[in-house]
């Protein structure tokens, strides 16, 4: 066997072994672990353990790939009827959030580069997207549940603004390499027609997936799982063909499945949440091995200058604009502004400049790289603290006492919900080790009761009613180890 293809495969192995094992040190001590992620692939590349990679082209290729599973997934674990009441201010910051960020972006940058506008708006555009990825992955390691509207609505926007990103840094693209070419009527022409047409195919073929799983009877489960990849794929491939936008098919189809009912969808989208993080550790290694730690050195000072332009300015405005016409208080729209951190698009952007061959597009990726490095490891570090400054941290309600009573005297029925980070989710009955004079006798699941089995596992959402020992029910919340 070729010698060369071995130590890929071994090379490959370890970073993929290091990426699980960084994720016990981001639960701990609160670091994003996408940041880890790409630690890690700088430390393999040139200037670190000496892997030689320097391929723009496929590391573009490899994160459209990826961004595309990584969308399927986020909409798929959306719940629908959570983002219904806010979808009017998500696709406000989704689509005109964007567009002013970029605006904003491009007088900060001239002023800290000098470049001429449309390529300072092209730099803009390329980090005018937010990760949902980087936001819950962090809030969850530190134990931290948002009101509801709030996380419904940074979901949302994080996982609807990507489209209009894409768009903004392809036009611009375009209107450098041939300015000749430029009108403003085929600009907005082309935008109506990728995000109608990209919304359509989202509905109709996540409805359709639906339907397909439903109809078919497999005689193997595990073969849904290769039917919903090509799913995407193809929906994501004939939606770019018609001139429809890609990402936003996948998204929506991901969010219209997950307000749906069908055959194995538990294991679904347990199955294509794996497959997103192996999509984030594969793409963040990837981006990590192409850049050099000396090139981002020099580009350290203006690059912290745009970052905090970027956190201080161009974002809050933004965020402001787009919000100030609905009911969110000042504090509400400091936090969604400073969890708007940058990640796996801006970079993905950035190697499209590359292997574009726009003007200056070595900077400005090395400036992309570094603006979300400091964008995760400033803003992502005191995201809980500023999470609890500004109040938007979901009310801890006690487990509830029900009016009927046991029997047994020293025994009550109690209520309480699965939150978002509650660490019971996905865990059996058998595997929470309840204590025995503990029992959970009833879970209430989406307009429906049942009586659960040792091996029913816990869902989000789900209301247990448990029989309990009066004793044990002032340190419940330690016991069912949760932070409701």
């Amino acid at each position: 066997m070729d010698h060369h293809l071995i130590k890929l495969m071994l090379g490959l192995g370890l970073l993929l072994f290091l990426s699980v094992f960084a994720s016990k040190p981001s639960s701990k001590y609160g670091i994003p672990i996408l940041l880890l992620f790409i630690g890690l692939g700088i430390c393999a590349g040139s200037e670190g353990f000496g892997f030689k990679f320097n391929d723009p082209q496929f590391t573009y290729n490899l994160g459209t790939i990826s961004l595309v599973f990584i969308l399927f997934s986020g909409g798929m674990s959306t719940q629908f009827k959570f983002v219904g009441p806010v979808w009017k201010e998500g696709v406000s910051l989704a689509f005109a959030g964007v567009l002013l960020s970029t605006a904003l972006m491009a007088f900060v940058i001239k002023f800290a580069m000098g470049w001429d506008w449309i390529s300072a708006a092209l730099l803009g555009a390329a980090v005018s997207s937010t990760d949902a990825a980087a936001v819950f992955g962090i809030l969850k390691t530190r134990n931290l549940s948002l009101k509801t509207h709030i996380q419904s609505l940074i979901e949302l926007e994080s996982g609807s603004n990507d489209p209009m990103a894409v768009f903004m840094t392809l036009s611009l693209i375009q209107i450098i390499l041939a300015p000749m070419e430029f009108s403003w009527t085929s600009i907005l022409q082309t935008f109506f027609i990728q995000m109608s047409l990209g919304g359509f195919a989202g509905w109709f073929g996540g409805r359709a997936l639906v339907k397909i799983i439903n109809w078919l009877d497999l005689e193997f489960e595990g073969l849904y799982p290769v039917l919903t990849i090509a799913g995407v794929i193809s929906l994501y491939a004939l939606t770019e063909y018609c001139g429809g936008n890609g990402y936003l098919s996948v998204y929506l189809a991901g969010l219209t499945m997950g307000g749906e009912k069908f055959f194995s969808k538990k294991t679904l989208t347990v199955f294509h949440d794996g497959l997103g993080w192996i999509c984030q550790v594969a793409m963040f290694l990837a981006m990590g091995l192409l850049v050099n730690p000396t090139s981002l050195g020099r580009v350290a000072i203006p690059g912290i200058m745009i970052a905090l332009g970027l956190m201080f300015f161009a974002r809050p405005l933004s965020v402001l604009g787009c919000l100030f016409p609905f009911k969110f208080n000042f504090k509400e729209m400091w936090f969604i502004s400073w969890g708007g951190l940058r990640g796996a698009v801006p970079i993905i952007l950035a190697t499209y400049l590359l292997s574009s061959k726009v003007p200056m597009a070595q900077e400005m990726f090395n400036l992309v790289f570094f603006i979300v490095v400091f964008s995760m490891l400033i803003q992502g570090t005191t995201l809980g603290h500023m999470a609890r400054w500004t109040k938007v941290k979901a009310p801890q309600l006690p487990p509830r006492r029900l009016p009927f009573r046991s029997r047994v005297s020293n025994r009550e029925f109690i209520e309480f919900e699965v939150n978002r980070h509650s660490k019971l989710i996905g865990k059996s009955i058998l595997e929470l080790n309840l204590p025995w004079d503990m029992l959970v006798v009833l879970i209430h699941r989406q307009e429906l009761d049942f009586i659960p089995r040792g091996n029913t596992q816990i869902e989000l959402y789900d209301r247990l009613v448990c029989l309990v020992s009066k004793d044990l029910i002032p340190n419940l919340n330690n016991v069912l180890n949760s932070d409701t």
